[in-house]
């Protein structure tokens, strides 16, 4: 979606301007998904939340934003014009018989056409990379189905019933994410949960290339080796390998982050005027702020602070200018979150304290090649030598590595706090947050190095290519031979709960809503919200053979239905049975000893003329469909 909204916009739009897919990503993810957050965020609000409304919505300040305010007046006889334009160029060249790929191909030197295809090239490598060095802990997930997911699970589902905060007040920005791109996408809220994590992970990776790529001389090559290292580096980056497939606010947040930061220390990047800046950074740090409480006051105000002395003397109005929309969006969030708790009667320093203090974060890396502490101090060396030579091509060379000394500083400021001991500052979050910006540290450190061996790569252009293709192959390589023994000590989890989520995301697929319900246990009764009617086992037992009974004796009789609605079954009955508990724990609190009574009850119902079918078979997993009244559930059917 993205590559293609990438080419309409150099195809018809700023196809006179020189833009690669990174800065694209990076541009529009800091503009437009910070007013995604806000704007579901109000719409919830007011009542009106859903995908239609959001893409409306979207439009028309995409549109207002293309135009301006001024020209906004004379949009449609600009719009008119380009149209008229286009018209005749494509008669024109209709007539000179050009070839289809002049067609398709946007209009831009060979040059930077060729350029292009280099990004393209490597962001699908990233993407790919990202995607599998998370997708192969899926055997070992541990998060799918568990208590924390479910919660997560409802909060998600209640966004559709306009209700933003459900069980008190709390920073669920993330969740009404996971919301949304589920309904971009078509994809069910479990199956939007459950990739999230994946989801943040990529977008960590593509943002970390374009960090580098903008605060150091190198343009591919160290920036690709920060990404690698983010996506593939587990032994020496602090990360929960355990839960690596867990979304987190705190990641979502630092995907804001990461381009303030940036758009921070090289304000003309990005900004057209002070004011565009001013309102831009309003609104990331204030979507920020409805994530994860703890990057907009632990994270973002230190190194706009650091920033503040680190930037070039030119810069220093725009970065005021910054820290003033900084303490604007925290105004605005004191008021939202203030207006919550007494609305709600919760307490508003004690919701600040949750925000800062995540009492679900926890550290462990026993995965390491070397202790936590060890390996931080290595990384501090590593990090002294970088800010020393920053320091003398500054002074020495007159270069510009004021963006790159800024995060050197902020890292060792994270990595002094990460050991203070105080009930405001939650370690373990720092730590966690130490896993993005220590491939900043190393993309650095790789760009120092090129740095020094510039008279040989500026000769070498041809090279560069080959490098780039050898390093990745080289780092994919090691990552897999020196990291295999943590690989092999990891613990393979049920495999129930993750065909669970594949059953429910084909049934929702396949009927029609609320003309089917569901037999399963208690714990899956979460994700029947907004889609079916849910029976629980013991109730399925008990009763269900009663209320059939009656309801087809009353098929016909309207009145009797209408006074006793209790006694009206769904069209579809579909009935989970699981075959054998998996190798490992079963979370799910399936009763395997209730399985021979339920396939009784199926059987007595089918010998009362009811259509009873296998709708899915697996090892483990066996769902049958009641068919109550036929051809009155499945989508196809109603359809067709």
């Amino acid at each position: 979606m993205i590559l293609f909204l990438f080419y309409l916009n150099r195809k018809f739009v700023s196809y006179s301007r020189s833009v690669n897919y990174f800065d694209f990503i990076a541009k529009q993810w800091f503009k437009y998904g910070s007013l995604i957050m806000l704007l579901v965020f109000t719409l919830v609000q007011l009542g009106i939340y859903n995908l239609i409304n959001m893409i409306i919505i979207l439009l028309t300040v995409i549109y207002v934003d293309y135009f301006g305010i001024k020209q906004l007046p004379q949009s449609v006889n600009i719009i008119a014009h380009k149209v008229k334009k286009n018209i005749f160029e494509l008669i024109k060249n209709l007539e000179l018989k050009k070839p289809v790929g002049f067609f398709l191909l946007t209009r831009s030197d060979p040059k930077e056409r060729k350029n292009r295809l280099w990004y393209l090239f490597i962001l699908s490598v990233l993407g790919a990379v990202a995607v599998y060095s998370r997708y192969i802990f899926y055997p070992f997930d541990l998060f799918s189905m568990s208590g924390s997911w479910l919660t997560d699970l409802e909060s998600v589902v209640d966004f559709d019933s306009q209700r933003w905060f459900t069980n008190g007040v709390a920073t669920i920005g993330e969740l009404a994410m996971v919301n949304f791109y589920g309904k971009l996408v078509s994809i069910s809220p479990e199956v939007a949960l459950q990739s999230m994590g994946i989801l943040e992970s990529v977008l960590i990776s593509i943002l970390l290339f374009w960090v580098v790529n903008k605060i150091s001389y190198s343009k591919i090559v160290a920036p690709l080796a920060a990404s690698l290292f983010y996506s593939v580096s587990y032994t020496i980056m602090p990360v929960n390998i355990t839960y690596i497939l867990q979304h987190q606010a705190l990641l979502l947040a630092i995907c804001f982050a990461l381009p303030a930061m940036v758009i921070y220390m090289k304000p003309g990047f990005m900004h057209s005027s002070n004011r565009n800046g001013f309102i831009n950074y309003i609104l990331a740090f204030t979507a920020i702020g409805l994530i994860d409480i703890f990057t907009l006051v632990v994270l973002v105000l230190p190194f706009m602070v650091i920033g503040l002395f680190t930037s070039g003397l030119k810069h220093k109005l725009e970065n005021l200018i910054d820290l003033g929309a900084y303490f604007i969006s925290i105004a605005i969030l004191l008021m939202i979150y203030g207006i919550a708790c007494n609305h709600f009667g919760d307490d508003l320093r004690l919701l600040i304290h949750s925000g800062l203090m995540n009492v679900s974060s926890y550290t462990y890396f026993s995965h390491l090649i070397v202790s936590y502490e060890e390996l931080m101090i290595y990384y501090q060396y590593v990090s002294y030598g970088c800010i020393l030579i920053c320091l003398l091509l500054m002074f020495w060379k007159n270069e510009k590595w004021n963006a790159a000394l800024c995060f050197l500083i902020y890292f060792n400021f994270l990595v002094i706090i990460s050991e203070i001991d105080n009930n405001w500052i939650d370690t373990d979050m720092i730590k966690l947050s130490l896993g993005v910006f220590i491939p900043v540290l190393l993309g650095i450190s790789v760009s120092i190095v090129i740095r020094f061996a510039y008279f040989i790569t500026t000769k070498t252009e041809v090279v560069k290519p080959a490098f780039a293709v050898l390093m990745i192959v080289g780092v994919l390589f090691s990552a897999y031979f020196y990291q295999e023994k943590e690989y092999e000590k990891l613990q393979r989890t049920d495999n129930i709960p993750k065909e669970i989520i594949s059953v429910y995301e084909r049934i929702t697929a396949t009927y029609f809503p609320y003309s089917y319900a569901v037999v399963n246990d208690y714990t899956t009764q979460t994700m029947s919200i907004n889609k079916h009617f849910f029976i629980h086992y013991t109730e399925f037992m008990s009763d269900y053979l009663k209320r059939d009974s009656i309801y087809f004796k009353n098929q016909k009789n309207k009145k009797f239905l209408l006074k006793h609605p209790e006694y009206v079954v769904p069209k579809s009955i579909l009935v989970f049975i699981y075959k054998k508990p998996d190798d490992k724990t079963n979370r799910i609190a399936t009763n395997c000893k209730m399985v021979p009574d339920i396939l009784q009850k199926i059987g007595i119902l089918q010998k009362r003329g009811r259509k009873v079918a296998v709708f899915y078979e697996s090892d483990l997993i066996k769902v049958y469909e009641i068919e109550n009244v036929p051809n009155e559930s499945k989508i196809d059917d109603l359809i067709f």
